[in-house]
């Protein structure tokens, strides 16, 4: 009797053991094939037909639907951004004649009216090549953030970068009676020479334009050991700090600035093309004293 026990005990636990092991086996069979199924959809190879609802277990049906319906949502966002990006496009190239019309009769209007109409043409001509910096923005913008416009990093000198920006910008801080000193640094940096021109362009046109006549705007440069550092520094009339967060989101502008030319694009832009450049910028300002933009481009 006793020997029959321990038999019926040990065929009991030779079966817990079997069925535990079998259990085991489908369920490393089960995250196997969930595993490979999401490595399939992060490939883009994942196909409807490979699994039925006869031979799988819900839990990996539903999966499938997941995926298949993360996978739609993908496909219909980037559908829905290259008709974006194509409606941007047209509107760019259907504007560009109108465009150039309306600035060449305001400039003639500017030459050939009474001084009592001058001011008119000047609106005219300054509201035209407003509306032509928003579009051209909103073009580079859009080819930007769809990956058509790509920055290409290469070991340059930085001070190529400043002659650029003193050749863009000298003669407009002197029309504001603005002192800019631009402190040449031979030391170089891994950018793109064109967007970072246009990057850091955008932070010093800002500083002249929000410093009153008879300030100081100063562009000078730090090596470190893995970045180089620009600093814009201005006189002029500074960002309070709840508003710092704010001024690199698209077409935000400070109520302080709002009679000011501007659309609220170009900081936007300029962080977009410093990321892209595995570079990244930083902000101290006070109200009434000045700020400073600090660009950090990679060794």
């Amino acid at each position: 009797m006793t020997n029959y026990v321990i038999i019926i005990i040990i065929v009991l636990i030779l079966s817990g053991i079997c069925w535990y092991l079998y259990y085991q086996h489908r369920e490393k069979q089960l995250v196997d094939r969930l595993q490979h199924m999401v490595d399939q959809a992060v490939a883009g190879k994942l196909k409807r037909e490979e699994i039925t609802e006869s031979k799988v277990s819900a839990l990996e049906n539903s999966l499938k639907r997941y995926l298949d319906d993360s996978l739609l949502a993908g496909e219909n966002q980037m559908l829905q951004k290259n008709m974006i990006q194509g409606l941007i496009s047209d509107i760019a190239h259907q504007t560009l004649t109108p465009i150039s019309n309306l600035k060449i009769y305001s400039e003639l209007l500017q030459e050939q009216i009474s001084e009592d109409l001058n001011e008119t043409a000047d609106t005219i001509h300054e509201q035209t090549e407003k509306l032509d910096f928003l579009i051209q923005s909103l073009v580079k913008l859009s080819r930007m953030e769809n990956g058509i416009i790509t920055v290409h990093p290469e070991h340059i000198s930085v001070s190529e970068l400043l002659k650029s920006l003193d050749a863009q910008y000298r003669s407009k801080a002197n029309e504001k009676q603005i002192q800019l000193e631009i402190r040449e640094m031979d030391t170089l940096a891994k950018y793109d020479l064109k967007w970072t021109s246009e990057a850091v362009g955008n932070i010093l046109d800002n500083a002249i334009k929000y410093t009153g006549e008879g300030g100081r705007v100063t562009v000078e440069v730090q090596s470190y050991s893995m970045f180089v550092r620009i600093d814009i520094k201005d006189t002029g009339m500074g960002i309070s700090e709840e508003e710092i967060p704010k001024i690199f989101t698209r077409f935000y502008r400070s109520l302080n600035v709002s009679e000011l030319p501007g659309v609220g694009i170009g900081l936007y832009l300029t962080r977009e093309i410093i990321q892209a450049q595995k570079g990244y910028i930083k902000v101290e300002s006070e109200v009434g004293k000045g700020t400073i933009f600090s660009v950090y481009l990679p060794q």
